[in-house]
């Protein structure tokens, strides 16, 4: 959900003659990232648990210090709720202590892929809407319009409790496994962030660095992934028909 928007705004960027470059962020290196040749940073993420995914900080950690880069930040969740609108504050304290001038942070909101299933037509209503505020974002971005969600302090104490996920994580990664339907084609190793899942000619094992991203979940050309108790409410089938998001 998240690689729509960024694919989406970046094409809008691309429209007005500005060069974009977009990676995931388990493609930067292990050591610190150096962003001398551009001129600004952006970063998309989806919310875990009201706040950025761990990967995330993680990454921010890594980035080599600015003076005064303007940094703009895009978070994507399944809902447009006040509730998610700290979801960057431990982002951005981070990014300005490095040098980064952050002067934009606007959730879209975004197909649930998590517990919740949507209709298909209330998935088409919330592309629909991404899709007509996406040129203002691009426009708003590229002229550098400082626009940030409004953070209270029933939000703010949310995502800290939130961070608990960080925690949780790990551990219920160990709960994943794969059905006997695994064909062992090894999409769910190579679209791992963190390197969690080992394969070999018998088996597929998860250890213990989940970050909840989801990706091998739905990922996976045979639904074969599953998790166990106490974690069964989870759904795992096939959420949308991705011809929606083209």
């Amino acid at each position: 959900m998240t690689k729509y928007i960024v694919d989406k705004v970046s094409g809008e960027l691309e429209n007005q003659c500005v060069s974009v470059d977009h990676f995931k962020i388990e493609e930067a290196n292990s050591h610190n990232v150096a962003l001398t040749e551009y001129d600004a940073l952006g970063i998309a993420y989806p919310i875990h648990s009201f706040n950025a995914p761990k990967i995330m900080i993680d990454f921010i950690k890594r980035l080599s210090k600015a003076n005064g880069m303007n940094t703009f930040i895009i978070p994507t969740a399944a809902e447009e709720h006040k509730i998610n609108y700290a979801s960057s504050g431990l982002l951005i304290k981070k990014l300005r202590k490095k040098g980064y001038k952050v002067f934009y942070d606007r959730l879209i909101e975004m197909p649930s892929n998590y517990i919740i299933k949507y209709s298909e037509e209330k998935v088409r209503n919330i592309l629909d809407k991404a899709n007509k505020d996406i040129p203002g974002i691009a426009k708003n971005i590229m002229r550098l319009k400082s626009d940030f969600m409004e953070n209270r302090l029933g939000s703010k104490v949310t995502t800290f409790f939130g961070r608990i996920e960080w925690l949780g994580a790990p551990i219920m990664g160990k709960f994943y496994y794969v059905k006997r339907d695994c064909i062992h084609c090894g999409n769910c190793v190579d679209s791992c962030p963190n390197k969690n899942i080992v394969m070999n000619r018998k088996a597929v094992s998860f250890k213990c660095r989940c970050g909840m991203c989801m990706r091998c979940i739905y990922q996976c050309p045979k639904n074969a992934i599953n998790i166990r108790q106490p974690f069964k409410f989870i759904r795992f089938d096939k959420w949308y028909d991705f011809k929606l998001f083209r």
